[in-house]
């Protein structure tokens, strides 16, 4: 039990750590602008995917609004008057531990000029996360509050596609409440 035994090899151990530390540092510090440039241009452009034409909005503050479902979280103004984009979380078979994420797009005519859907990661792969493709969401455009029930569900992915749906109807909820002004 000698230095060169037990105090050397914690040392070396120790300044191994501290320099990995210092390196995660740096990266993270390097990093962290992009990461975050690249996650708000890749908001901006789901946006506009969910509102065909708008390029620039304008975040809507939802405080004050008593009769928003909780799942609406963010609401979005296009800038040119092209509409709103909510951003939504339904509740499909992953329940809301794991819920399916949505951009709402809603022309100022009260009808959907398309949807997004962001995350299906809580549902079924294979199954519940076809209702992320173009089969199901191109069912949406065109449709006002009163048609989201008419919207035919994926075959197989019931608890997926009412999530879905409901989302829908909430921004509708969160559309009604914003255009009351």
């Amino acid at each position: 039990m000698t230095f060169k035994n037990i105090v050397k090899p914690i040392l070396v151990l120790t300044l191994i750590c501290l320099a990995v530390a210092l390196l995660l540092a740096v990266v993270n510090y390097v990093t962290s602008p992009i990461i975050a440039d690249a996650t708000a241009e890749a908001e901006r452009k789901a946006r506009s995917e969910a509102l065909p034409g708008a390029t620039e909005f304008t975040e809507v503050s939802l405080d004050g609004y008593a009769d928003l479902p909780d799942t609406v979280s963010a609401c979005y103004r296009d800038n040119d008057g092209g509409g709103y984009v909510f951003l939504v979380k339904g509740e499909g078979y992953g329940k809301k531990s794991a819920p399916i994420t949505l951009l709402v797009g809603i022309r100022p005519d009260g009808k959907v000029a398309a949807i997004k859907i962001t995350d299906v990661s809580g549902e079924t792969a294979g199954i519940g996360d076809k209702v992320k493709k173009n089969d199901f969401t191109s069912r949406f455009p065109g449709i006002d509050a009163d048609g989201v029930d008419a919207v035919q569900n994926v075959s197989g992915a019931t608890y997926s596609s009412t999530g879905v749906k409901q989302g829908v109807r909430d921004a509708f909820t969160a559309f009604a409440a914003v255009t009351k002004e």
